[in-house]
């Protein structure tokens, strides 16, 4: 209790503190600055239809690193609002999949594992970078288990699916999350909001922004405190599946000190403790430590000695320069990043001191990017760069202990310890460009190369019977790659409506070391890929339809593996998948606007001869072999997926206000957790909604939501090793009110 109301008095403290700083901030206030020509606030969503003739507005994507239309650019893209976002109840990364289609969006201890089209990681691990990249305010975040944003003062989200290895490079294989956050206003304004919802969970958030043409702030700010979690660990009486604290601030810094330059600063600051996404033995069915099975646990309670703990702290400092030069727009974008992050959970998944896993790790990144962009209306579209990515992630350490049968009897190891730092340095150039060479077709041609160098320096002990110590291990090791990725693209306009285009991309994910067990090194994986596609508007802009076919030519997969609760990255896999994408937006009647999406996938290995099987093996269920996985489907990769969001507002009568009506619905087909193939998640649907009532003058509304409204209960991950399967959950249904006031 007196943790909490600690907790509680820093967050009232704290808005009480932003207050103050935000009134400091001048308010010599005239018209909004116009966006300068950088990749920051220069996108801009408004597909909400138009109350004086009911047609959708323009979208305005920067997915190509240059403003455009969205149904002008020759990708897959899903642009959303942040409006949009919060009506369909997507408040952070970890829920972006109810409003994207082809987007699936498992978990591994609370850190989200985004899959495009089946290309994703299965697992965290110090120094695994996710194949879909994020990219905050044209910043890119290397730390996976950093990447569990919550959103509070988005102006924009975009999805771009489909290898982004030209203009965004490295991991990027599986497409690009790209979040754009507000720009500060002149004058002073802002917004409050207050909530609170089932399993005593409570919400503030602020966002103020003020100052002039000149130089102008804001601050964004975002609490919740979950008091009672999901479940129970039955063997100690504690709550799990609880998150206990989520925090985040953000502030932006924008100055216009001459005519056609911008400069912006960006501090951000994020803290998480949680027990959300707890591991329990899969099926309450026996494992190689307990043969005899385990108790029948309710869904989202634990039986483990060792009570789980995940504790997250990180931040960033970024600065943009955009720059007109006169024949280009230079944009300089440095950032620097670091997180430190505590994990503690049961390997074994039951109440006996077998295996324990005690990680602590600390991840810091550099990067900067030089731009040079063509000017607005040139017939010549151009991009051109050098990125440099410097980063270490490192155990310090990372801890295994071992008991009763899980203890080597030949060893008599009962702790194992590793020290390790790996240290990437990546440096890549790129350039593309677009030329009309045939009226209304457009070529575009790219080009990147990327050198990466990899090191690794560890040292690895323990204690035998937990007295005597194992002599250490050392190990420094390194290693380069030079790997060129391209784009080629043909789009034509055959009306102001109709434009249908074909593509081919490239793209790969880096290579690295297994840094908790023996720095095995793993190698790069590539991706081919082939799209065409087809974007129209009809009925004077009240429907888009937005279609895509594509192909992928998948080589040298990373494929997660489990030992002694370690996850580890492993090669040897070639696939081949294809589908089709089909986005829908119609503006079916003044206030009324419909988004659906749908995407169909087939996928499967065309070799994978050393795959790890468990249940399929001649020794039996609690053992380990390698066996072939051709054939089999991809791992988190449904053949089906689709999304609805049914927006509707309502004015009431004698001007009180307006009604806003919500509902979104997501469905996926069944799909797989390993490359074995031998578990699988059913289909499932999810169903959303919200009502919002806004006051016509004074700024305050109110909002009921709720998510997960059938109490679906369905698998977040699904971890298979050779002792033990764990198994963690997504929420059950949660509900709750929202009061705000903006100002």
């Amino acid at each position: 209790m007196a943790s909490a109301s600690i907790r509680f008095k820093f967050r009232i403290g704290a808005l009480h503190g932003i207050w103050l700083a935000m009134w400091a901030v001048p308010q010599l206030a005239l018209a909004q600055q116009a966006a300068p020509p950088g990749t920051q606030g220069a996108a801009q969503v408004n597909s909400a239809s138009s109350d004086s003739d009911n047609s959708l507005e323009e979208i305005v994507i920067i997915a190509e690193r240059r403003k455009e239309n969205l149904q002008d650019a020759p990708i897959t893209v899903t642009a959303v609002s942040a409006a949009t976002l919060k009506s369909a109840g997507v408040t952070g990364t970890t829920e972006l999949a109810n409003a994207v289609s082809g987007l699936t969006m498992p978990q591994s201890q609370g850190t989200p594992l985004p899959h495009i089209r089946g290309v994703g990681n299965t697992a965290i691990g110090t120094g695994i970078e996710n194949s879909v990249a994020l990219y905050v305010d044209g910043v890119y975040h290397g730390s996976a288990s950093f990447s569990a944003l919550t959103f509070n003062n988005i102006a924009q989200l975009e999805v771009a699916k489909g290898p982004q290895g030209t203009l965004f490079g490295r991991n990027a294989t599986g497409g690009l999350i790209q979040v754009i956050t507000l720009d500060p206003q002149p004058g002073f304004s802002g917004s409050v909001d207050l909530g609170y919802g089932n399993f005593n969970t409570s919400t503030e958030e602020m966002y103020v922004t003020g100052g002039s043409n000149r130089a102008a702030g804001d601050f964004a700010f975002q609490s919740s405190q979950q008091l009672t979690g999901w479940g129970t660990n039955v063997y100690n009486g504690e709550q799990v599946n609880k998150q206990a604290l989520d925090l985040s601030a953000r502030s932006k810094w924008l100055f216009n000190p001459a005519e056609g330059t911008a400069i912006r600063v960006i501090f951000d600051y994020a803290e998480n403790n949680s027990t959300i996404g707890a591991l329990r033995n899969y099926g309450n069915t026996h494992n190689i430590y307990y043969p005899l099975g385990f108790a029948n646990l309710a869904t989202f309670d634990i039986d483990a000695n060792q009570q789980p703990y995940r504790n997250k702290k990180g931040g960033g400092l970024s600065a943009q320069l955009d720059q007109e030069v006169g024949f280009a727009s230079l944009v300089n974008t440095l950032a620097y990043r670091q997180d430190s992050i505590r994990n503690g959970f049961d390997v074994d998944t039951g109440p006996q001191p077998i295996l324990a896993v005690l990680t602590q790790s600390a991840d810091t990144q550099f990067t900067e990017e030089l731009q040079l962009l063509s000017p607005t209306g040139s017939s010549w579209k151009w991009t051109t760069g050098l990125y440099y990515y410097h980063a270490t992630n490192g155990n310090v350490p990372g801890n295994t202990y071992f008991g009763g049968p899980a203890v080597n009897p030949k060893t008599n190891i009962t702790m194992s310890s590793n020290n390790s730092i790996e240290t990437t340095d990546s440096l890549a150039g790129y350039g593309q460009v677009t030329k009309e060479v045939l009226p209304k077709t457009d070529l575009t041609v790219g080009l990147r190369y990327t050198y990466e160098q990899r090191g690794v320096d560890s040292e690895s002990t323990g204690l035998i019977k937990n007295v005597t110590p194992v002599t250490p291990t050392i190990i420094n090791a390194s290693g380069t790659s030079n790997i060129p990725t391209w784009r080629v693209a043909l789009d034509h306009k055959f009306t102001d409506d109709v434009m249908a285009y074909i593509s081919d991309s490239r793209g790969f994910k880096s290579g690295g070391y297994n840094l908790s067990n023996g720095d095995a090194a793993y190698s790069p994986e590539k991706l081919a890929a082939y799209e065409t596609g087809l974007k129209t508007e009809f009925l004077a802009r009240r429907l888009t339809l937005n279609s895509s076919l594509f192909y992928y030519d998948y080589k040298n997969i990373q494929v997660s593996r489990f030992v002694n609760g370690a996850a580890l990255i492993y090669n040897g896999a070639a696939a081949t998948s294809y589908g089709l994408d089909l986005d829908v937006t119609a503006a079916v009647m003044t206030g009324l606007t419909v988004r659906a999406g749908i995407e169909l996938i087939r996928d499967y290995f065309n070799t994978f001869p050393n795959a790890d099987h468990f249940l399929t093996c001649p020794g039996g269920s609690t053992s380990v072999c390698s066996l072939s996985a051709k054939g089999n489907q991809l791992p988190q990769t449904p053949t089906a997926t689709g999304t609805i969001n049914v927006d509707y507002r309502r004015p009431l009568a004698h001007d009180d206000g307006a009604l806003n009506f919500n509902l979104n619905a997501v469905i996926n087909s069944s799909y797989y957790f390993a490359p074995d193939n031998e578990l699988r998640q059913p289909g499932y649907g999810l169903l959303n909604g919200s009502i919002l009532w806004t006051s016509a003058h004074d700024g305050y509304s109110v909002r009921l939501w709720g998510k997960n409204l059938t109490d679906k209960i369905y698998a977040l991950s699904v971890n298979q090793s050779p002792g033990a399967t764990a198994v963690s959950y997504a929420a059950p249904r949660t509900y709750g009110i929202t009061v705000g006031k903006k100002f």
